[in-house]
């Protein structure tokens, strides 16, 4: 028999438990509700940043859709001691070595490709083009372009380290060379037409690696531009801030020669004659 005073008991122990009940469920669905948003966040924060990466216009590299001809280009420094620099540095060779280019060759890559290619490098082939055409001056005042950097070099006085004006052009399977050229058919998810990499021991280019991207889309106009580019970069040229000019970030395929400021430049920095920057005459 439940006596009154016991079942008073009962009554509070089963009120208290009934609300301990409600409240245990209470604090289960706030932690699993937390849960839920907590898992939610970390989905938008993972797409977010995946999405961020990829290309953009479904894919398409946008500078291959300008009508003029726009191309980006990417160029990084490495120094074996393991820290990364912007500044461009130079090879430092005996005078009259030659410089070996060695072109990584997959069997898609026609014959045609890989002259288009040799020719931005040991071409001498000069071209006049009026300074007016290119902001430069007035009309019928002209100014010397150059094809390939072979042309463009041969003519430079002595410098305090010698330029490398001798170049090699080899076709390997292997990445034998002090510059490799790599042809690769795949876009690039940044966007860049070419990427060049410098690997550095102090203060000296010991190595070089050109990738042009997406090489099956590209005109031969086009392929040679982004190579006499790249190339300028593995022997030690940065960017310009000259939006007409070869080394520009942003290549127009205008006019895409090696011009009278590049030669300046490179002899500034062989010379060791610079804080880093070459004004342009023109």
């Amino acid at each position: 028999m439940l006596r009154v005073g016991n079942y008073l008991k009962f009554k509070e122990f089963m009120h208290f438990n009934r609300s301990k009940l409600k409240s245990s469920k209470k604090v289960s669905k706030i932690k699993h509700q937390k849960s839920i948003l907590v898992l939610q966040i970390g989905i938008l924060i993972f797409f977010g940043g995946y999405f961020t990466g990829l290309p953009t216009s479904s894919g398409e590299n946008e500078e291959l859709l300008n009508s003029i001809g726009l191309f980006n280009s990417e160029h990084i420094v490495e120094n074996l001691r393991g820290d990364s620099i912007s500044l461009s540095k130079y090879w430092r060779l005996p005078q009259g070595t030659t410089l070996s280019v060695n072109i990584l060759n997959p069997v898609s890559i026609s014959d045609e490709t890989i002259s288009i290619i040799k020719e931005s490098i040991v071409s001498t082939e000069k071209i006049d083009i009026e300074d007016s055409l290119l902001h430069k001056g007035p009309q019928n005042s002209f100014s010397n372009y150059y094809v390939g950097w072979a042309g463009a070099l041969e003519n430079t006085g002595d410098t305090k380290i010698p330029i490398p004006k001798n170049f090699e052009v080899l076709n390997s399977q292997q990445s034998n060379g002090d510059i490799v050229v790599i042809l690769s058919n795949i876009k690039d998810r940044s966007g860049n037409t070419g990427y060049t990499k410098t690997i550095l021991e102090g203060d000296e280019i010991v190595k070089a690696f050109i990738t042009i991207y997406d090489v099956d889309s590209l005109s031969n106009t086009q392929l040679g531009t982004i190579m006499r580019h790249e190339f300028g970069h593995a022997i030690g040229l940065g960017h310009s801030t000259a939006p007409e000019d070869l080394m520009a970030p942003t290549i127009d395929m205008t006019y895409p020669y090696i011009s009278e400021c590049n030669i300046d430049a490179i002899v500034d920095l062989y010379n060791e004659d610079s804080d880093g920057t070459t004004i342009c005459e023109k």
